[in-house]
C-alpha cells in the first residue's frame, strides 16, 4: 500500500510482501500452520506476464517475470525497464506468455545473481536496462497483446462501458469471477473451446477497473483460476451519487456566504453542525489523534449529546462508510476529495496531517457510528454475500427458522457404541465447540494398536443443500477475532447438539499403526461415545510426565486495563489426579504412537514445529455498552493482552488430528470419493532442493530456538509455493503426508462438513451395495460431484483466507497496534522508549522496512527520518538501528520510526545463500490465470 497520504509507486518500486501470519490460534491444533501462513495463491514462473497495476495511477503496465534469483523476482516491461521486487501487486496474469528461451537475451544482460539488494536498486536508480535489442522479442509480444486487447475493447465499448447495467443488483452485492463477468458481457465468438483469450479477458479486466463506483477487485480474497470482483447495488451507487451533489451544493453555496452572497442554507449544513456536536462531546472524554484512533477514555461515565440524523445526515455517513472504512474507491479517484471535503467542512481536523481515510475513520468513532475499538480490518476484508454489523459481529441473509430444517440422524442403524472404550476430549478449558476427541484400541499383537479419533458428527443431521448449510458456507470458518466471535454454525446448534459428549454421535476416522509409526490399515465408521474424558493438554501431560523440549523463541507479555480470572468450564473436567492406571497408560501410550508417526512424517522433510506468533485477547467484560438508533457508545475501553501463542502440554493431539486428515485422504482416495484435498503441488517441483534448504538451513534454526529472517521465509515460501485445495490429492511437503485433508473440525470449518458429507454417502452406499468401494469412478449418489466441488472450492478458499485474514492476519495485528497506540500515547502500559529496528528490505531511496524487537511489529523508516545519522543509499538489509516511535497508525496498520543511532552494521556483498528455486515466487495477491 502507499504510504498515508502518498501515491503508490508499483512500477518501479513494487511493494514488499506483507510477512502476515494468517492463522487460527485460538483452537488447540488446526492442521496446516505453514499453509495458513501464506497469503498469496499464485506462483509466478519465469515467462509469466502480469499487469502491474498502482493504487495512485489509472495506467497499468504489462512485466513479463524473468525468474527469482537470491529471493528478488526480476521483471522486463512493456516500457522497455528492469526492475526487481518481493512480490508483485497484480491482479491479471497470463501464464506462459512467451517460452523461457526467449528471455535469455534479457537476462545475459541482468548482473549476477550475488548482487546485493542495494546495489540493484542503484542500478534501476540509474536506468541501467537492458538494451531494446535484447528485450525486442518481449516488447512486441506485449505490444500486439494490448493492442489485440483495445481491439477487443473497442468492438464492446458499448458494453463493457454500460456493464453496471447489465450487471448490477437494486440492494445487493453480487460477487463474480473475471470469467463470470465475460461470459455475461462479451458474445459467445469470442470463447474458443469454451473458454475466452488472454486478450478477451483483459479488455473486459481494464473496463472494470475504470469504473470508481461499481466494480471493485477483493485484493484479499483471489484464487488461482480466477479473480473475485465485488459488484455494488443500485443503492450504494445512488448514495455517492447523492454524496456528490451535497458536497459540490455545500462548496457553492458556502463560497456564496463567504462572498456575502443571499443564499439558502445547504442541506448539508445540518450534517455539519452536528457532526462538531458530536465530535466536541466526544473529545471531552477522549482525545483524538493522529494514530487511526481515538484516545482511551478519561471518563467513566458521560452523559450522550442529544442529536438527530435526517436522512441525508444518514446517506453522508454511509459514504463515510464507504470511504474510510470500506476504502471503496481507488486513490486516484476523483470520489476521494468528496471524504476529505466533508472533513474540512467539518473543521475539526486541522492537526490531520491529511484529510485522508485514517482521520475518516476517527471521525466515524467521534461521531458514534463505530466504536473506538473497532477493527478496520473487517470492512477491508469482507465475506461474499454478508453483511457486517458495526461494532461486532456480521449479519448473514435470513434463513428462517433453522432448526427445522435439521433431519433425523441418518447414520443410526449404522453406528457403533463404542463400549469399553474412553475417548479423551484434550482442550482448554475455555473451549466451547469440541469436536474432537481420541482413543485407543489394543489387539492381539502388542506391536500394533488403533488410534481412534472421533470427530463431532453434525453432517448426519444437516442436510448439504439445506438452508442450514447455505447458512454456514457464508462464514465458512469459526472467526476468532476478539471482540467479533463468530460461529459457523448457528449458536443453537453446535454446542447444544454435536459438541462431543456421551451419547452423542460421532464419526471415527481409524488407523492401524505398529510401534515404528507406520500406518498398516485405515477405517472410517459412524459411532455413538459412551465414555469421555475431558482434559487440558497441560494436564494430561502431567498425567503421562510428558516434557516438551521445544526451544522458547517468543517471549513478552503486556497488558492493558483489567484481566478477568478465566471463566469456570461448562463441562467436568478430569484432573490427572482423577485418572486410573490403566487411562494413564492408553493416554502415554497414544502419545508415544504419536511421536512415532511424526518421525516418519519427519523423515520425509515435514517441518519439525512451528514458532510461535504474537497474538492479542480483548475483554469487554467490565463495559457497559450502549446502543442507540443504530449509533454505538461505550463507556471505557477493552482491556488488551499481548502474549505469544503457546504450544500445548502435549502434541498428542496434534499428532491424532494430522493422522485423521491422513485416513480421511486415503480412504476416499482409494475409493474415488471427491473432496477437498490440500496440497503443495508445486513442492512436489523442488523436492530435493527444499529436502537440501530445510536440512542444511531451515530447520536447524528452529531446533536451535533461533526464529528465521524474512528472506529465509521468502525462500522456503517460493520452494514449496501455495496450498492448493483441489479435488484431486496430492502430496502434502510441510506435514509429510503423501495425501491430506481437514476434517477434525466441522462445527468450525465448512470444508471439513464437506468431506464429512461425502464420507458418510459413500459409507452409505457401500452399506446398500454390501461391499467396498475401493477402485470406484461414480459420484451420482454424493452430494457433491467432482464438477460441483470444483466449481466451489475456490470460493470456499476465498472465504477460508478472510476468516484467518481477520483472526491471525491484519485483524489480530490492529488489536496489538492499538494497545501500541494507548501504551505509548497514553500510558496505559509501558514500552522501552527505544527499539531495535533491524532492516528487512530496502525500497530504494524512499525508505526501508523492517522488525521491531517488540512482539515482531514491522515497522517502516523513511529516508527523512534518518535524522543524519546515515543516508538511505548506506542502508543495508540485516542492519540493526536503534530507533524511537514517530508515529503509530491503526487504520494503516502502519508503524513509523526515526534512527537514533546504529547498533550493529552489514557490509556491502554479504549475500544469503540459497538454492534455486524451481519456480517463481509468490505474489501478494491472487492472480487471474488463463
Amino acid at each position: 500500500m502507499a504510504d498515508l497520504g502518498e501515491l503508490s509507486n508499483n512500477y518501479t518500486r513494487p511493494q514488499n510482501v506483507t510477512m502476515a501470519t494468517f492463522d487460527v490460534t485460538t483452537p488447540l491444533f488446526d492442521g496446516d500452520e505453514l499453509g495458513d501462513l501464506r497469503s498469496d495463491d499464485a506462483n509466478l514462473k519465469p515467462g509469466d506476464m502480469v499487469e502491474l497495476n498502482s493504487d495512485g495511477s489509472r495506467r497499468p503496465m504489462l512485466a513479463i517475470c524473468l525468474g527469482r534469483v537470491n529471493g528478488y523476482e526480476h521483471y522486463y516491461t512493456s516500457s522497455g525497464k528492469w526492475f526487481t521486487g518481493l512480490g508483485v501487486r497484480t491482479l491479471f496474469v497470463v501464464q506462459g506468455f512467451v517460452e523461457p528461451a526467449e528471455l535469455e537475451p534479457v537476462i545475459k544482460e541482468l548482473p549476477s545473481g550475488a548482487t546485493p539488494l542495494e546495489t540493484l536498486n542503484a542500478l534501476q536508480d540509474l536506468g541501467h536496462n537492458p538494451s531494446r535489442e535484447a528485450g525486442a522479442v518481449l516488447l512486441r509480444k506485449m505490444l500486439y497483446f494490448a493492442h489485440d486487447a483495445e481491439a477487443v475493447y473497442q468492438a464492446n465499448a458499448g458494453t463493457l462501458d454500460a456493464s453496471s447495467a447489465f450487471i448490477g443488483d437494486p440492494v445487493k452485492h453480487r460477487y463474480l469471477t473475471l470469467h463470470e463477468i465475460a461470459e455475461l458481457l462479451l458474445p459467445k465468438s469470442y470463447r474458443k473451446g469454451g473458454k475466452f483469450d488472454p486478450e478477451a479477458l483483459y479488455a473486459v479486466h481494464r473496463a472494470l477497473m475504470q469504473d470508481e463506483v461499481f466494480f471493485r477487485p477483493l485484493r484479499q480474497t483471489g484464487h488461482k483460476r480466477s479473480y473475485i470482483f465485488e459488484i455494488s447495488p443500485l443503492s450504494e451507487v445512488r448514495i455517492v451519487q447523492r454524496t456528490e451533489q451535497l458536497v459540490r451544493e455545500y462548496i457553492e453555496k458556502d463560497t456564496r456566504l463567504l462572498n456575502r452572497q443571499q443564499s439558502e442554507p445547504s442541506p448539508m449544513r445540518n450534517f455539519v453542525d452536528n457532526a462538531r456536536k458530536l465530535i466536541d462531546h466526544s473529545r471531552k472524554s477522549r482525545q483524538w489523534t493522529k494514530s487511526g484512533i481515538i484516545g482511551p477514555a478519561t471518563r467513566t461515565t458521560q452523559a450522550p449529546v442529544a442529536h438527530h440524523w435526517s436522512s441525508t445526515d444518514l446517506e453522508l455517513l454511509q459514504f463515510m462508510e464507504l470511504w474510510a472504512s470500506y476504502q471503496k474507491f481507488p486513490s486516484y479517484s476523483r470520489l476521494q476529495c468528496l471524504g476529505s471535503a466533508i472533513l474540512r467542512a467539518v473543521d475539526r481536523y486541522r492537526d490531520a496531517e491529511t484529510l485522508s481515510p485514517p482521520t475518516g475513520w476517527t471521525f466515524l468513532q467521534e461521531v458514534g457510528w463505530i466504536p473506538s475499538w473497532e477493527i478496520p480490518a473487517r470492512y477491508r476484508i469482507r465475506f461474499p454475500g454478508v453483511e457486517i454489523k458495526r461494532g461486532g459481529g456480521y449479519i448473514r441473509p435470513f434463513f428462517g427458522n433453522l432448526n427445522r430444517h435439521l433431519k433425523r440422524d441418518n447414520m443410526a442403524h449404522m453406528r457403533r457404541v463404542w463400549k469399553g472404550i474412553t475417548a479423551y476430549c484434550i482442550d482448554s478449558e475455555a473451549t466451547v465447540d469440541i469436536d474432537d476427541a481420541v482413543s485407543l484400541e489394543r489387539t492381539s499383537d502388542p506391536n500394533r494398536h488403533w488410534i481412534n479419533i472421533h470427530v463431532a458428527d453434525p453432517a448426519s443431521s444437516i442436510e448439504a443443500e439445506t438452508p442450514v448449510a447455505k447458512y454456514a458456507e457464508l462464514v465458512p470458518e469459526t472467526i476468532y477475532l476478539p471482540g467479533h466471535f463468530e460461529r459457523m454454525l448457528p449458536d443453537s446448534l453446535g454446542r447444544d447438539r454435536f459438541s462431543l459428549a456421551p451419547g452423542r454421535p460421532c464419526l471415527t476416522f481409524s488407523a492401524l499403526v505398529n510401534q515404528e509409526g507406520i500406518v498398516l490399515r485405515e477405517k472410517i465408521a459412524p459411532g455413538i461415545l459412551e465414555d469421555v474424558v475431558y482434559m487440558t493438554s497441560e494436564d494430561v501431560a502431567l498425567a503421562i510426565e510428558e516434557r516438551r523440549e521445544d526451544p522458547v523463541v517468543g517471549e513478552g507479555d503486556i497488558s492493558l486495563g483489567p484481566i478477568p480470572k478465566p471463566k469456570p468450564a461448562e463441562r467436568r473436567m478430569t484432573r490427572p489426579n482423577d485418572l486410573n492406571s490403566d487411562q494413564k497408560g492408553e493416554l502415554a501410550l497414544l502419545s508415544q504412537l504419536g511421536k512415532a508417526i511424526q518421525e516418519v512424517r519427519l523423515s520425509r522433510g515435514a517441518t519439525p514445529f512451528f514458532q510461535p506468533r504474537p497474538q492479542a485477547q480483548a475483554y469487554f467484560d467490565h463495559l457497559p455498552q450502549h446502543e442507540k438508533d443504530n449509533f454505538v457508545s461505550l463507556a471505557g475501553d477493552p482491556s488488551i493482552r499481548i502474549t505469544y501463542s503457546q504450544r500445548s502440554g502435549t502434541d498428542l493431539v496434534e499428532n491424532a488430528m494430522r493422522l485423521a486428515g491422513e485416513v480421511a485422504a486415503k480412504w476416499c482416495h482409494d475409493r474415488g470419493i471427491p473432496i477437498p484435498f490440500r496440497s503443495q503441488p508445486h513442492a512436489v517441483q523442488n523436492a530435493a532442493h527444499i529436502q537440501q534448504y530445510t536440512r542444511d538451513v531451515f530447520y536447524p534454526l528452529l531446533r536451535a530456538g533461533i526464529r528465521p529472517d524474512d528472506n529465509q521465509w521468502r525462500q522456503l515460501r517460493a520452494l514449496i509455493g501455495s496450498d492448493e485445495i483441489t479435488t484431486t490429492a496430492g502430496p502434502h511437503f510441510t506435514l509429510g503426508v503423501p495425501m491430506y485433508t481437514k476434517a477434525t473440525s466441522p462445527l468450525r470449518r465448512f470444508s471439513d462438513l464437506i468431506v464429512h458429507w461425502q464420507i458418510e454417502a459413500a459409507i452409505v452406499e457401500q452399506c446398500r451395495r454390501e461391499k467396498s468401494l475401493i477402485g470406484n469412478k461414480d459420484d451420482s449418489f454424493l452430494p457433491f460431484s467432482r464438477a460441483q466441488l470444483d466449481r466451489l472450492l475456490p470460493m470456499i478458499r476465498v472465504r477460508e483466507k478472510q476468516a484467518r485474514a481477520l483472526s491471525g492476519g491484519d485483524g489480530g495485528d490492529q488489536w496489538i497496534l492499538q494497545a501500541l497506540v494507548r501504551a505509548w500515547r497514553f500510558g496505559e502500559a509501558q514500552v522501552p522508549d527505544t527499539f531495535r529496528f533491524t532492516v528487512t528490505h530496502v525500497q530504494g531511496r524512499r525508505a526501508a522496512v523492517g522488525r521491531l524487537n517488540w512482539f515482531e511489529r514491522p515497522a517502516t523508516l523513511r529516508s527523512e527520518a534518518l535524522n543524519d545519522a546515515l543516508k538511505m543509499a548506506d542502508v543495508r538489509v540485516g542492519d540493526v538501528y536503534e530507533v524511537s516511535l514517530k508515529n503509530v497508525n491503526v487504520h494503516a496498520n502502519q508503524v513509523l520510526v526515526e534512527v537514533l543511532g546504529i547498533l550493529e552494521k552489514k557490509t556491502d556483498g554479504e549475500v544469503p545463500a540459497v538454492p534455486k528455486e524451481g519456480g517463481g515466487d509468490e505474489a501478494e495477491a491472487a492472480v487471474v490465470q488463463v
